[in-house]
């Protein structure tokens, strides 16, 4: 064989190769892009997720806690005033589970169970308060609902802290 034919042999194979490797890495490159494009996505409505939750919460419990207090006060009467208290309460509560929809939407299963047991001890809260303007509540299982409230409230936030940072979330 020729010197000048192995040459062009050579040159081609090298020319081919050099394009299939430039494809390779261009269609992998895409690839790690479209997925941290996907990921940064992902964190940023978890982000949004997790905030209007806790945002929620906290005017809950703002409303809540000012309904909690006056239904404690001693010799205090039902009144408009106090039935507005309550009155308020309940659809802060509700908003508070529809901002648990969309963490349960984004996840990740951990994050998403914290935010279900947040929802449900924010409820139990509600019914004791109700129960004590009711005159028939036990202010003491008001206070644990409270308690237990805020413990899981602690949880969530630590969790989804963690999901957003990329750790692993139980």
């Amino acid at each position: 064989m020729d010197g000048a034919v192995v040459g062009l042999i050579g040159t081609a194979v090298g020319a081919v190769s050099g394009v299939l490797g430039t494809l390779a890495t261009t269609r992998l490159g895409g690839k790690e892009q479209r997925r941290t494009q996907r990921g940064q996505f992902e964190r940023e409505g978890r982000s949004i997720a997790y905030s209007n939750l806790v945002t929620e919460c906290s005017r809950t419990y703002r409303v809540g806690y000012a309904a909690h207090v006056k239904v404690q006060v001693p010799g205090v009467q039902r009144s408009p005033h106090l039935a507005d208290g309550l009155t308020g309460f309940r659809p802060a509560v509700d908003a508070v589970f529809e901002a648990v929809s969309l963490v349960r939407l984004h996840g990740p299963d951990g994050v998403a169970h914290a935010a279900n047991n947040l929802a449900s001890a924010m409820t139990s809260w509600f019914r004791e308060v109700q129960h004590l303007y009711d005159g028939e509540g036990d202010a003491q299982r008001a206070s644990e609902a409270i308690e237990l409230y805020e413990e899981l409230e602690e949880r969530f936030i630590t969790l989804g802290r963690e999901a957003l940072l990329g750790e692993s979330v139980s």
